[in-house]
């Protein structure tokens, strides 16, 4: 299911860090809501400039709309090389650094292109604005300059024109004020420019509004907020991609605190909110002037694929995930998360090739549509099955009496259509009637025995085991038991078959709780009952892994390799201060086992 190009889920920050060996370099930060951003690539340079000062700071990121890629640019500047801060003013490089990339992970070699005047004592904080009506980017930046009628060089705002950021037009004076000014950025809304500078002389951020981008366009725009914020530099401001409010982040400089964002919701009135601590998080390194860029969902998963943390997989909120591979490709079946109470109602596929880089197929069910006769709601926890060319996809809903369900739905591929079977599979009625100990009907897997018999587990509170019938909708209900040995059981087991043991992993505590881990233990038969062994995942506060649970085992065919795809609560952890066992999002990583035969503990 390919996005819209304008469909932004997520943005992407380019950053430096501050004067030191290796921080006027490009790093890149990604967030999922525009205030709390998590460090990529392990907090270490994406981007490196070993051209001209061979440093790179100021990194704006733009998207050209028309060749559908990207570029970088920065400035020429390293503080740490020794030269001072006179030098950078006075004698620093005229040249601007450029990369280019298509998808925002694999990017060109830099190049270098000397765009400010002769004469010019620097290069600044460049950045660039795609205007529609001309299909070109202004290009601006600042520069000291001194001209014949000055005594002192003084910051300008100089500006030119490309299609390609090879080819630029003569460069030209764009902004001069009485005092020095540095670090413009440029916003367009329904028509009109916001411009926001800084002013190098009182330290502040002032902004301006124009009808065109035309140097003589804008007027001045009162903004209290901002201009009795002291100390203060490199604004950058961009739209939040779920509402009508935009942020604008500046850089403490004088404080050594990097950015600090603030809020509007309204840009021609100049009226802008402060944000408390405890309403953003910037990540582990500090961040200092650079630029954000909103990017669809496909971007996100490439960003995460090559710069994560090595387990999130899915941007966005997702939990539950059932992982399988159909046909030499890789399946995602998850719950959607992030609603208040479980309150979901979608279910979404994934794919890939490679386990990192996955692609959203789609909805396969909406149990707020007539997708699901029997359900309401609260689609919660599915998994997957493949028989005879078929594929059955069974999923938890809750019915019109307000009581969790199992149904099925069947398809002939693993990304659908699915059609969901009229009636559910496994009721709480049905499971009264047996005689079955349960507290939720909820929570599938699927096992497949060596002679080809299908079964399912499934529980809350107590474990069952079901084996189903050749339709694979219906069940032999006198092989219906409850699971023996289960310690400490919540919810969601599963069961694998390793050298004739039998391997039973499932999930403990609540999954709202920070402690919410999986647990293991073994059996000489299918129905138990189980020893327990010992727990195989557990929380790594250390990292910020907390929740890790619900899960899935994928044993690779004909190999001795295993994956374990799990959820943890939402990272940052300070996005959420409340609910955080519905704010969840999915990893995966290696699982293997011992020369005793037995389950080894992930290292997360």
């Amino acid at each position: 299911m390919t996005q819209p190009k304008n469909n932004y889920s997520g943005y992407l920050m380019a950053h430096f860090i501050g004067e030191q060996p290796d921080g006027e370099q490009v790093y890149f930060a990604y967030s999922e809501d525009g205030l709390h951003w998590k460090d990529l690539n392990e907090g270490l340079p994406v981007l490196r400039s070993e051209l001209g000062e061979k440093g790179a700071r100021d990194p704006f990121l733009v998207r050209d709309p028309q060749a559908d890629k990207f570029y970088l640019i920065a400035t020429d500047l390293r503080v740490a090389n020794g030269k001072g801060w006179a030098t950078a003013v006075h004698a620093g490089s005229r040249d601007m650094i450029i990369w280019e990339s298509a998808d925002l992970v694999n990017w060109s070699s830099p190049w270098a292109v000397t765009l400010a005047i002769p004469g010019a004592g620097c290069l600044w904080a460049p950045e660039a604005i795609y205007e529609e009506a001309s299909g070109e980017f202004l290009v601006f930046w600042a520069s000291s300059t001194k001209e014949q009628q000055e005594s002192e060089p003084k910051h300008k705002i100089y500006s030119s024109r490309t299609k390609d950021f090879r080819s630029f037009t003569p460069t030209e004076k764009y902004i001069e004020r009485d005092n020095h000014i540095i670090d413009t950025t440029i916003l367009l809304h329904n028509g009109v420019y916001y411009r926001y500078s800084k002013d190098e002389t009182t330290k502040n951020i002032r902004v301006e509004q124009g009808s065109t981008l035309d140097k003589d366009a804008f007027v001045p725009i009162s903004a209290p907020v901002l201009e009795e914020l002291l100390g203060v530099e490199g604004p950058e401001i961009f739209k939040f991609n779920d509402r009508e409010e935009w942020c604008l982040i500046v850089d403490r400089f004088a404080a050594g605190k990097g950015y600090l964002p603030l809020v509007t919701s309204d840009l021609a009135s100049g009226e802008f909110r402060i944000l408390d601590d405890s309403e953003f998080d910037m990540g582990t390194t500090k961040k200092r002037h650079g630029g954000v860029l909103p990017i669809t969902r496909d971007e996100c998963s490439r960003l995460l694929a090559a710069y994560g943390d090595g387990h999130q997989v899915l941007p966005g909120q997702f939990a539950d995930p059932d992982l399988a591979k159909f046909d030499g490709r890789y399946y995602l079946y998850p719950t959607t998360d992030g609603f208040d109470k479980w309150s979901g109602t979608q279910f979404h596929v994934f794919s890939s090739d490679d386990l990192k880089l996955w692609k959203d197929e789609g909805v396969i069910l909406d149990l707020a549509t007539e997708d699901v006769p029997w359900a309401l709601g609260s689609a919660w926890a599915p998994c997957i099955a493949s028989r005879n060319g078929k594929y059955y996809y069974y999923f938890c809903g809750k019915g019109t009496d307000g009581k969790s369900a199992i149904g099925v739905a069947v398809a002939d591929a693993p990304a659908g259509p699915f059609r969901a079977e009229p009636l559910p599979l496994i009721t709480m009625e049905l499971l009264g009637r047996l005689g079955i100990s349960m507290a939720q009907a909820i929570d599938p897997s699927i096992y497949v025995e060596d002679n080809g018999e299908v079964y399912l587990l499934f529980g809350n509170s107590h474990a069952a085991i079901v084996k189903l019938n050749e339709d694979m909708v219906s069940v032999v209900e006198e092989t219906m038991r409850n699971l023996e040995g289960l310690y400490d059981f919540r919810e969601a087991v599963t069961v694998l078959k390793r050298d004739g043991l039998y391997h039973f992993t499932w999930s403990c505590d609540d999954t709202g709780s920070e402690d919410y881990h999986i647990n293991y233990g073994t059996a000489e038969d299918l129905y138990g009952p189980v020893t327990y062994r010992y727990p195989v995942l557990v929380k790594n506060k250390a990292k910020d892994m907390l929740g890790t649970g619900h899960h899935s085992i994928l044993h690779e065919p004909d190999t001795d390799k295993y994956w374990i795809a799990y959820h943890r609560f939402v990272t940052p952890l300070a996005r959420f201060t409340e609910g955080k066992g519905f704010h969840r999002e999915v990893c995966i990583d290696p699982l293997g086992f011992g020369p005793d035969g037995l389950m080894v503990p992930v290292k997360l």
